[in-house]
C-alpha cells in the first residue's frame, strides 16, 4: 500500500464569471504566456494557445490509484496559488481539487489541503510541488509516496523528482509514478482508450511537448536554480 499519493494540479478555472471553480478539461485555452485563464473559454486544438489542461484525468486518475493501491493520506494539487490565483483572491487549485476527490470518495481517506493562507516564496510551479510533497512526506515519517499526473507532464515531472530525491533528507523516499491516461486506459479500455489517443494526436499535445522539453532542458542545465545533486539510482517504478 501506498502512505501518501500526490495527485498534481493541472489549473482550475470557472465555467463562467462568478461561477464555481472546476479542473481543467483536456485541452484548455491559454493566455499568451500559456497561463491558466480564470474563466474557461472554448478549447480549440487549432488555436496556437490551446493546451493540454488535465486537471480533471489527474483526479479521476488518482481516485483510480486510491482504490486500487490505497493510502494514508492524499494531498492534491499539492502547493501555492498561481498568480492569476492570487490576483483575484481565488481559493487554491488544492481546495477545489481535494472537494472533488473528497467527493469521489466520499471522504474515505484523509487530505491535506494547501490553504489559500499557506504561501512561499518563488513561483508556484511542478518543482515547487514536488518540493512540497517530498517534504509533506518526510515530516510525517512516510517513505512510499505515489505521484500522478498527465502523460505529457510525466518526463519533466520524473527528471525534477530524480533530482530532489537524490537529496540526502530525501534518500529515505521510495516514490512511484502513475501516468494518469494509463491508469485510467487499464480501468475503463473502452471508455478512456479513445480519450486517451484523442489527445496524444491532438496538435495541443505537440505543442505542449516542446515546452516539455524546453522544461526538461532547464532542469538539467540548472535553470531552475536549485543546487544540482548528485543524480543516484532511484527506487522507482511506474504504474
Amino acid at each position: 500500500m501506498l502512505e501518501v499519493i500526490a495527485i498534481h494540479g493541472r489549473g482550475i478555472q470557472r465555467l463562467h464569471e462568478n461561477g464555481p471553480w472546476v479542473l481543467t478539461e483536456d485541452l484548455e485555452f491559454c493566455d499568451k504566456d500559456s497561463a491558466n485563464l480564470p474563466v474557461r473559454k472554448p478549447a480549440d486544438d487549432n488555436n496556437p494557445f490551446c493546451m493540454v489542461g488535465g486537471g480533471e484525468l489527474n483526479l479521476l486518475a488518482g481516485v483510480e490509484v486510491y482504490k486500487r493501491e490505497g493510502a494514508k493520506i492524499v494531498v492534491c494539487a499539492y502547493g501555492d496559488r498561481s498568480n492569476y490565483l492570487k490576483s483575484i483572491d481565488a481559493p487554491s487549485e488544492s481546495m477545489v481539487m481535494s472537494g472533488c476527490f473528497i467527493e469521489a470518495t466520499s471522504n474515505s481517506v484523509s487530505s491535506k489541503i494547501w490553504t489559500r493562507e499557506m504561501s512561499l516564496p518563488g513561483p508556484s510551479n511542478t518543482n515547487r510541488e514536488l518540493q512540497n510533497i517530498f517534504e509533506f512526506t518526510v515530516a510525517n515519517h512516510y517513505t512510499k509516496v505515489g505521484i500522478i499526473t498527465v502523460d505529457v507532464h510525466m518526463p519533466r515531472t520524473m527528471v525534477m523528482a530524480q533530482r530532489h530525491l537524490a537529496k540526502p533528507e530525501f534518500r529515505s523516499l521510495n516514490a512511484q509514478f502513475f501516468v494518469s491516461e494509463q491508469v485510467l486506459v487499464e480501468t475503463n479500455p473502452a471508455l478512456y482508450g479513445p480519450r486517451r489517443e484523442a489527445l496524444r494526436r491532438s496538435k495541443s499535445f505537440a505543442r505542449n511537448w516542446e515546452r516539455e522539453q524546453l522544461g526538461i532542458l532547464r532542469t538539467i542545465t540548472n535553470a531552475y536554480g536549485d543546487e544540482k545533486p548528485l543524480v543516484i539510482a532511484l527506487s522507482a517504478t511506474f504504474g
